[in-house]
């Protein structure tokens, strides 16, 4: 009979709760998503390129899971706490037919364990599927190719997870167990409280209210300029002025609703609709708020998440495939007849030298300058006076690098740009793209042809400014160079330059599916010989790297934000409309239906729900544009204007799981208030 009475309240239990049901089985596949990682085909395959950053990032994520188990904690306490207060009465009505304690508290743990085995058995098996097709989408995104995918199930994974789930139900419990313990009968078998309505000043309010706007306001503008990352301190300033514009709009938004409470139709239960939500804003403005600001770290990190994953293209369209750098003042035939004779020449469609010098190893060495360019530096500060505090490390005065001009003309013919036009008398700027703080500005400055010297000879700077990789990878990467035509680089140079051989792959022979292959089995010709080399598989390696580290992190932690604000959300709601369940029966008794109630209860709901998305969803464009600016490389944000659509079809998707959970709670509350509709008859 007692396991007959735990089963039947289980049955009842999980169809009343399916909002916190689902809540919890979403936690469990985003717990073993992440905890799978290492077995997934692409982090396999990463180990052999980035073996220390893949460490470094699976100790990250121990520390996350470590943190998301507090957070799924506090969810399962909020929940449960719920629950309970639901049942009270119940759990009042089994005392009185004489159920000891203790055995009321064997019934309620063998519910708990039930459904957290119900849980897992539904979140496990869907977590393995969706880690399956999450690693064959990426190695097929990636080019790996599918011929080495190995299972992606991970036992450990699963037993950290099961193990993390049951021990925080089992904490949860056993703190509730003990609140529950010590009720008295007569407290259980009472409904709780309704709130006492609060007496709140409209004009101060009003100042709440307006105050919000501007810190928000504030705080869109710094995340938007770019300058929230610059320092820690203006970082501090924005999160604080988006926190703070929060919390004071929704303490100040009672004054909207008092208005449009004051404003409504006259329709059936309008006044009382619209008085409910006013005093739900009043109790539960630091709730809104809160839930409001996990709902925009949500979408915030799952728009960065998306985007990254969607803008990465690991291929770049200008770039060089291989670099070999074991000769240095010298020719270059003899490692070409090398590569030849290993049969590796034959994959390039580009095999050519480029020369590096730097003036300072032809000027006087107690010179203290090799390159003069005071009128360059000039309309820099005219056009952007901040020019120099944003771009520190991309001078170009005193001693830079030169580049021979027809070397790097010949490496733009091969991936299919325009060379660069030069007379003996002009010089190029060139500036890698991850110093790059604004071409416009540096192509303006160039169109006005300004006078440098270069080692006692004048020159006029001009064309436009260059940024194509020169080497493959991490060979050398030049902050500010100069491009100068070939006489006068040799002049200079006078043979002590730095030569690098590089590569381009034939693109006719080699599509991207079969790129990695092909890097792969050059690679293990070369790791033969005593040949030093660079290949673009390991600037790859790292780029695949930041993306899973990025995108896999991110969107893991937008999931567990939306669960839990959702979650909470939905709990306040319907725990604030049983503490109200006075306010329904009083109207059961003046004659109010089902219909009209339930209708009262969901326009409630939506705004309950609306008002913290309404907010978050105005605030995702500006944080997502500045977390943006603030985690991604240089070389990502060049695609920015491709990921901002993400925010768009985000901020959808947002909107439909919204939906979902507001769905949920409607149903949830029609069920309660169908409870009341029979009045109780008063002794």
């Amino acid at each position: 009979m007692f396991f007959k009475l735990v089963f039947r309240n289980s049955v009842r239990s999980h169809k009343e709760n399916a909002l916190f049901m689902g809540s919890l089985i979403i936690s469990i596949i985003a717990f073993y998503v992440v905890l799978s990682l290492n077995s997934q085909d692409v982090m396999r395959y990463l180990k052999t390129l980035e073996g220390d950053a893949i460490r470094k990032l699976f100790a990250m994520i121990s520390v996350l899971y470590g943190f998301t188990l507090f957070i799924v904690f506090a969810l399962i306490y909020f929940a449960s706490k719920y629950q309970i207060e639901r049942r009270s009465h119940e759990f009042g009505v089994y005392i009185m037919m004489g159920m000891k304690k203790t055995k009321l508290l064997l019934m309620l743990l063998l519910e708990d364990t039930g459904s957290s085995a119900l849980a897992l058995l539904i979140g496990l098996p869907v977590s393995v599927l969706i880690t399956e097709v999450i690693s064959l989408v990426t190695v097929k995104m990636v080019g790996i190719g599918f011929m080495g995918h190995q299972s992606t199930f991970s036992l450990s994974a699963a037993l950290l997870t099961a193990a993390g789930f049951f021990l925080t139900k089992l904490l949860a419990f056993l703190i509730l167990s003990v609140k529950l313990a010590r009720k008295e009968v007569g407290s259980l078998l009472s409904d709780a409280p309704d709130n006492v309505r609060k007496k709140d000043c409209p004009a101060l309010s009003a100042v709440f209210l307006i105050l919000g706007v501007v810190c928000l306001v504030l705080a869109y503008r710094r995340g938007l300029s770019g300058n929230a990352w610059a320092t820690v301190a203006t970082l501090r300033d924005t999160v604080v002025l988006g926190l703070l514009g929060t919390i004071l709009l929704f303490r100040g938004i009672r004054v909207l609703i008092g208005i449009i409470a004051r404003k409504a139709p006259g329709g059936k239960l309008s006044v009382f609709t619209f008085r409910q939500i006013e005093d739900t804003v009043i109790f539960k403005s630091g709730t809104l708020a809160i839930c409001s600001i996990l709902i925009l770290v949500a979408s915030s990190c799952l728009a960065a998440g998306i985007g990254t994953f969607a803008s990465y293209d690991m291929y770049d369209t200008k770039r060089i495939d291989y670099t070999f750098t074991n000769f240095f003042n010298g020719s270059e035939d003899d490692l070409k007849a090398r590569l030849s004779d290993l049969g590796v020449s034959e994959n390039f469609s580009y095999l050519e030298e480029l020369r590096l010098s730097h003036p300072y190893i032809v000027g006087e060495k107690d010179n203290d300058s090799a390159f003069e360019a005071g009128e360059f530096a000039k309309l820099q500060d005219e056009l952007d006076p901040e020019y120099e505090k944003h771009n520190q490390r991309g001078s170009i005065d005193g001693f830079p690098f030169m580049i021979r001009l027809s070397d790097y003309n010949a490496l733009l013919k091969a991936m299919g740009e325009e060379p660069l036009d030069l007379k003996e008398d002009e010089l190029g700027l060139y500036r890698s793209s991850s110093f790059t703080y604004s071409e416009d500005l540096d192509n303006l400055v160039l169109s006005k042809r300004p006078h440098v010297t270069l080692l006692g000879k004048e020159y006029v700077m001009t064309g436009k400014m260059q940024s194509a990789p020169i080497v493959t990878d991490s060979f050398i990467t030049l902050s500010g160079a100069l491009i100068v035509p070939d006489q006068d680089f040799d002049h200079f140079a006078a043979g002590k330059e730095e030569v690098y051989l590089n590569g381009l792959l034939d693109r006719a022979k080699y599509s991207r599916s079969t790129m990695v292959k092909t890097y792969t089995d050059i690679n293990a010709v070369l790791d033969k010989t005593d040949i030093d080399y660079e290949s673009y598989l390991q600037n790859m390696g790292r780029q695949l790297f930041y993306l899973v580290a990025a995108s896999y992190v991110t969107i893991y932690l937008a999931l567990i934000f939306l669960v839990v604000a959702n979650t909470i959300l939905g709990v306040q709601f319907l725990m604030g409309q049983k503490r109200a369940s006075g306010r329904y029966k009083t109207l059961v008794k003046l004659g109010a239906d089902h219909k009209a109630m339930n209708k009262s209860s969901k326009r409630q709901i939506n705004w309950y729900f609306g008002l913290p998305i309404a907010v978050a969803c105005a605030s995702t464009f500006f944080a997502a544009k500045s977390l943006f600016f603030g985690i991604l490389s240089s070389r990502t944000k060049m695609n920015m204007d491709k990921m901002l659509p993400v925010v768009a079809i985000v901020a959808v998707v947002f909107c439909l799981v919204e939906c979902v959970y507001m769905l949920i709670v409607k149903r949830s509350s029609s069920r309660f208030l169908e409870t009341l509709m029979t009045p109780e008859r008063e002794e």
